[in-house]
């Protein structure tokens, strides 16, 4: 039987007292058949650092870094590049 990937897409910003535990809640799922994209959307703190982290561990992880734009264009973002394009 064919499976569909799910795509999870969560936007960062400043978010390092809990990207971890939000990665970690992705990885616990028993359907293993995702994806994880991260967009840093500018943070100034160490998110996008974890981020990379996690995307060295895990190849379903993915990270897009891009200047502060907020939620709005860092999900525009994805669907722009992923869903319109592919």
């Amino acid at each position: 039987m064919e499976s569909n990937v799910v795509s999870v897409i969560v936007p960062v910003y400043n978010a390092e007292k809990y990207i971890k535990e939000c990665v970690q809640s992705v990885l616990s799922q028993t359907y293993k058949d995702w994806e994880l994209i991260l967009v840093d959307d500018g943070s100034t703190d160490c998110s996008g650092t974890f981020c990379d982290q996690f995307a060295q561990v895990d190849s379903r992880i993915s990270v897009i870094h891009q200047e502060n734009a907020g939620v709005t264009r860092a999900r525009f973002f994805i669907y722009w590049k992923f869903c319109l394009f592919s």
